[in-house]
C-alpha cells in the first residue's frame, strides 16, 4: 500500500515541488478546422 507523507505538505512551497500534476490556459489549445476555398468561414454552434 503506497503512503503519502504528511509533511511534504506542510509548506506550500514544497508542495509545489512535489505536485503530480499542474494544469495552466497555456495548457489549453484553440481548436481550428481547416476547409478547402478561400475565406471560407462556416461558424460551428
Amino acid at each position: 500500500m503506497f503512503k503519502r507523507f504528511r509533511r511534504l505538505r506542510i509548506n506550500p512551497n514544497i508542495r509545489d515541488l512535489v505536485r503530480e500534476n499542474s494544469l495552466s490556459a497555456n495548457d489549453f489549445i484553440y481548436p481550428l478546422f481547416v476547409v478547402e476555398g478561400k475565406g471560407v468561414k462556416n461558424e460551428i454552434g
